[in-house]
């Protein structure tokens, strides 16, 4: 992880940067340069902010680490800016809150995102560039994939497996030992009984498949 006081280079500038940003000071960085693509995006704090693509390598090169903060539904989007400004050798950075509960078993790696009271219970593996948003819990024995969003409030049962990319909504429940497939969506306060496909939205209580 770069030094405490280097500069940070941060993809995106909205609420999920907002709060990255205050937790990332909190422990001695410093956010120095935003990218947003989009313009109508004011500076969101007090640092450089640029909306122009082709100017990523550029800046991001002047920084001695990288978070991006794309929460929603862009897990895609999220792993394909951190792949390329790690390929550019920039130290991805993870930023935990203090009240976040992670196991002493808990495998995790690169660019996590802990949000207030988000649980990893043990034995629990997490992978490269995910968000656990406030109060989502990930209980024992799960295996969560690349780029995956649980967001507030969700519960994930144990020896849950999340393929990459997937989103798990606010307030949702997955029940033990289920399997959420590569880019599925499980609607906010959906139920899941039953395993999610690849590349499907469920909704309601028992989730089932959105009619399209």
């Amino acid at each position: 992880m770069s030094k405490r006081g280097g500069k940070i280079f941060m993809v995106g500038a909205t609420g999920q940067a907002k709060l990255c940003r205050l937790f990332l000071e909190e422990q001695g960085y410093k956010i120095t340069t935003v990218f947003d693509q989009n313009p109508a995006i004011e500076k969101p704090f007090p640092c450089e902010i640029f909306h122009d693509p082709s100017e990523l390598e550029y800046r991001a090169r002047n920084c001695d680490g990288f978070i991006v903060c794309i929460g929603g539904s862009y897990g895609k989007a999220r792993a394909a800016y951190s792949e390329r400004l790690q390929s550019w050798g920039i130290e991805p950075i993870s930023v935990k809150h203090p009240t976040a509960f992670l196991g002493k078993t808990t495998c995790t790696r690169k660019g996590l995102q802990m949000m207030p009271h988000a649980v990893a219970n043990e034995l629990a593996t997490i992978g490269d560039w995910c968000i656990l948003n406030t109060n989502c819990t990930v209980d024992h024995e799960c295996e969560i994939g690349n780029g995956v969003h649980i967001m507030g409030g969700a519960s994930v049962a144990g020896l849950v497996r999340i393929e990459d990319f997937a989103t798990i909504g606010t307030n949702a429940t997955i029940l033990p030992r289920l399997t959420i497939g590569t880019g599925a969506v499980v609607g906010a306060g959906a139920v899941v009984t039953r395993d999610v496909p690849a590349e499907t939205v469920v909704v309601g209580v028992p989730a089932r498949p959105l009619d399209k």
